[in-house]
């Protein structure tokens, strides 16, 4: 390995400990540009609002989009609800959920503000880090002299490059979020009434009709019972008293039986 690489290579291991907040040098270079920078904030919020007419609130809620330049990402509608995920320009936020909360009654509020500054500070610095390795490297792959330290540079950028675009990708996230603040709005249309706690005549009428089924339901069964159970309980008694009692009279027989024993002794 040549000695041009070793200074390189050891240049990636200073770059990257700067990158890691190894070098205390580097957090307080990053909290000396917080001071004179402009806080990032993310402000979302969540809102439930009882409105009469769901059709004119619809329209009112795209009027107040058009007005403040607010989009929805996301649309989510029932039949007397309808769910939206809006994405309002940070300066025009309070403005716009100030005629929002207007169209009705708030039935749920609540708002979430984050702090990021610390958080895309420290990831613009890492990006800045991350894009000074490559030009090292690209000046390092205009000196190489052979295919081998060739191979071993690209190596290097393509990683290099893989971090940067990862980083980039978060960095454009926080703008996004940072400049659109994000509304979870919920409007609910009018509570539908009762029909049950209406009595009406007809009402009344079904009841009692009701009312007689059960009746007469009731004393058909009672007759049924009667009939399957009562009669053949009633043959068996006759049965019984006509064994016993009747002409074959079992019980008369062993009392005369009895008695012309005892008149014989």
């Amino acid at each position: 390995m040549s000695n041009l690489y070793r200074e390189v290579r050891q240049e990636t291991i200073i770059l990257n400990k700067l990158d890691s907040g190894v070098i205390s040098q580097e957090a307080e270079n990053l909290q000396s540009l917080q001071t004179i920078t402009p806080h990032k904030f993310i402000t979302s919020s969540n809102l439930q609002v009882r409105i009469e007419n769901l059709e004119y609130a619809v329209s009112k809620l795209k009027e107040l989009m058009q007005k403040y330049s607010a989009y929805a990402s996301l649309i989510n509608t029932h039949d007397n609800l309808s769910k939206y995920t809006l994405k309002v320009p940070a300066e025009k936020y309070n403005s716009f959920l100030e005629e929002l909360v207007a169209i009705g009654k708030i039935i749920m509020y609540s708002e979430t503000t984050e702090d990021i500054t610390m958080n895309y500070y420290d990831l613009e610095s890492r990006l800045s880090t991350k894009q000074e390795l490559v030009k090292t490297y690209q000046n390092y792959l205009a000196k190489a002299k052979n295919i081998d330290e060739i191979l071993k540079v690209e190596k290097e950028i393509g990683q290099i490059q893989a971090e940067i675009d990862k980083v980039g990708k978060q960095i454009r996230i926080y703008d996004n979020l940072i400049q659109y603040s994000t509304i979870q709005l919920e409007l609910l249309g009018p509570v539908p009434v009762d029909n049950q706690n209406k009595i009406t005549l007809g009402h009344r009428i079904n009841g009692l009709m009701s009312g007689l089924d059960n009746y007469f339901a009731t004393i058909l069964i009672i007759i049924l019972g009667i009939v399957v159970y009562g009669i053949p309980a009633i043959i068996i008694l006759f049965l019984l008293y006509f064994i016993f009692f009747g002409k074959i009279g079992l019980l008369k027989r062993i009392y005369r039986r009895t008695a012309s024993t005892k008149n014989k002794n």
